[in-house]
């Protein structure tokens, strides 16, 4: 891993993952209802793509492609260089966006949205981190 810094944030979104494996297992009943959960979910979610982010940007720079300035435009780069995974491709585009409905905080939150990608994505997601962690061990050992 090419630092200390982004081999911890990638740790700690491997745990997040599990925590939104757990949350995405309950019930819609259940998570709808407990503001507790939503709150855990969104936080985890968070961790998640900013560790996505910050490993695509990585990439960017030692590859000399696009470092932004915006997340859509690294990701872009890293779709467009072949380096993320075709079946991962339409996903990666979406993570800067995802990324900023929860930093910003538009309005609010869709949390039927939020546990809908849970359910649907979660495992897409571990896979693209996974592969953009092999991505960068590959770059810098």
């Amino acid at each position: 891993m090419p630092s200390p810094g982004l081999a911890a944030r990638v740790s700690r979104a491997r745990r997040s993952l599990e925590r939104l494996s757990r949350i995405a297992s309950t019930s819609w009943e259940e998570y709808s209802a407990s503001e507790d959960l939503q709150a855990l979910a969104e936080r985890h979610l968070h961790v998640l793509l900013e560790a996505i982010l910050d490993l695509a940007g990585f990439i960017a720079a030692r590859r000399g492609l696009s470092p932004g300035p915006t997340y859509r435009e690294v990701m872009e780069s890293l779709v467009r260089s072949k380096l993320i995974e075709p079946e991962l491709s339409k996903l990666a585009l979406q993570v800067p966006g995802m990324r900023n409905i929860l930093v910003h905080g538009y309005a609010e939150v869709r949390h039927d949205t939020i546990y809908e990608t849970l359910r649907r994505d979660l495992g897409s997601l571990a896979r693209l981190l996974k592969h953009l962690e092999e991505e960068a061990d590959r770059i810098d050992p």
